[in-house]
């Protein structure tokens, strides 16, 4: 049985950088150790944004320039660099590549989601993984996710349970 775990947006800017976030801070060390044990595949998303992002649609809607490529707020998080796993690079909160790639190679796997922000760049993408691979068995790890506050969190959450994906 494949196995994949996809770690969600963690990045210097969604930490400690122009969006940061505390719970998200806190996530580090345990997503982490749950890596290192992983018995699969690991996969990272990065938010990828270009110096042109406060005339997007998303720029316009969160005017706070963030994950500008090549910056240091674009950067995962240094505790988690050494994680062997590849990289999806994603101008908005879903990557359209990662979808592609569980279509392609993990339509029958287990597929983990942990990472910030549980109430866009998670639900998108795990919302993607169900859509490109609807048998596959998409789970998100409640207690490896944050968002901008609880309650955002859970509203996600309950959401994402909604669309058969499992909360774990």
């Amino acid at each position: 049985m494949k196995k994949l775990l996809v770690i969600v947006d963690m990045q210097n800017d969604f930490v400690d950088g122009t969006l940061a976030n505390k719970d998200a801070k806190k996530l580090i060390k345990k997503i982490k150790k749950y890596a290192d044990k992983f018995d699969g595949n690991i996969f990272f998303t990065q938010d990828t944004h270009t110096k042109q992002y406060m005339q997007t649609q998303e720029g316009k809607n969160l005017p706070v320039p963030h994950c500008i490529k090549y910056s240091k707020g674009w950067q995962i998080v240094d505790e988690l660099k050494e994680i062997k796993g590849r990289k999806f690079y994603k101008p908005t909160f879903g990557s359209l590549e990662l979808g592609k790639e569980i279509r392609k190679n993990y339509a029958d796997a287990d597929i983990y989601f942990v990472g910030t922000c549980t109430g866009i760049c998670v639900i998108s993408n795990a919302m993607l993984a169900k859509t490109f691979a609807p048998e596959a068995r998409i789970h998100v790890i409640d207690k490896l996710c944050a968002c901008v506050t609880p309650d955002t969190h859970k509203t996600a959450i309950e959401a994402m349970k909604l669309c058969q994906i499992d909360i774990i």
